[in-house]
């Protein structure tokens, strides 16, 4: 059946609308990108991990709907391409957690990241679950792929220092895809925005909060993994700070608003996280607590 033209000579139908276009356009590249890396093509590792830009940009240019269609598109493109895992791994690591956070960034109208931030938390603890469901000896296996990496990589490792990383495997896991997803949705909503075709405008950081139901979700993880241990409760409990964690270095950004120095104090500062960040992390998570708990507790401005 050909398409349909209206009068003017313009394409109707779903080769008229720019959303589906769009999505359309998003899903490929996306699926291209991701079996790029599945592929093992050259520059895929780095490729893989900017797939989700084009699914967040047809989110913030054209609504949820149509990001929830180019992810549906990319998904089949990935299926059809590779296999079930890859499938599985696609929605799992990108997927999913941008169609959470489209779905959950627009609040009366306007742009509140407060449910996505928490998101960045919950979702990855949700695979974990997963993950701890499906695989019988979870654990196991995170530590014989930490002690395969080991091994590839040449160099020799106590097994005490093997079974502590293996026990954060899964935390480090988490952070990246917390990481990932932030970076590529901010990434999406300055392109959209410096196009002109943001739906909605980037929310100021001084409005950038977790709900209120978040925080006693982190110390539930603590008192499992002190009742019962096991890398499972402890990862849990680590990703599920990122958030705070994030909170925090939003607000080291906010305090050096306007004052000058301020690129190099933030050059600093990624340097310290980059070299201290055992340290450097706590800090941030306190940092992030004591601004969240503040602000909730200061009075409603008129």
């Amino acid at each position: 059946m050909s398409q349909s033209a209206s009068p003017g000579g313009a394409p109707t139908g779903a080769f008229g609308q720019p959303g589906v276009l769009a999505a359309g356009a998003a899903g490929m590249c996306a699926a291209v990108l991701a079996l790029w890396a599945m592929r093992g093509l050259p520059l895929g590792g780095l490729l893989l991990w900017v797939a989700p830009l084009p699914l967040f940009a047809a989110g913030f240019a054209f609504g949820a709907r149509m990001a929830v269609l180019a992810i549906g598109i990319a998904a089949l493109a990935v299926l059809f391409g590779s296999s079930f895992l890859g499938f599985a791994v696609f929605l799992g690591v990108f997927g999913v957690p941008v169609a959470l956070i489209l779905a959950t960034s627009v609040q009366a109208g306007r742009m509140d990241l407060s449910l996505p931030l928490a998101i960045l938390g919950l979702w990855p603890v949700v695979l974990l679950g997963l993950l701890a469901v499906s695989v019988s000896d979870l654990e196991g296996e995170m530590r014989e792929a930490v002690e395969m990496g080991v091994r590839r990589m040449g160099v020799s490792m106590p097994d005490g220092m093997v079974a502590q990383i293996a026990q954060v495997k899964a935390a480090a896991a988490g952070f990246w895809i917390a990481l990932l997803m932030l970076g590529n949705g901010a990434a999406a909503q300055n392109l959209v925005t410096r196009q002109g075709l943001a739906l909605h405008a980037t929310p100021p950081l001084e409005e950038l909060r977790l709900p209120h139901w978040y925080l006693p979700l982190p110390l539930v993880a603590l008192a499992v993994w002190a009742l019962v241990g096991g890398a499972v409760a402890l990862s849990s409990m680590l990703i599920l700070l990122v958030p705070v964690f994030l909170l925090g270095v939003v607000g080291v950004h906010r305090l050096l608003r306007g004052r000058p120095g301020r690129l190099a104090f933030l050059i600093g500062f990624y340097m310290l996280m980059l070299l201290f960040l055992q340290i450097m992390a706590p800090l941030m998570v306190g940092v992030g607590l004591y601004d969240q708990i503040r602000r909730r507790a200061a009075p409603p401005q008129t």
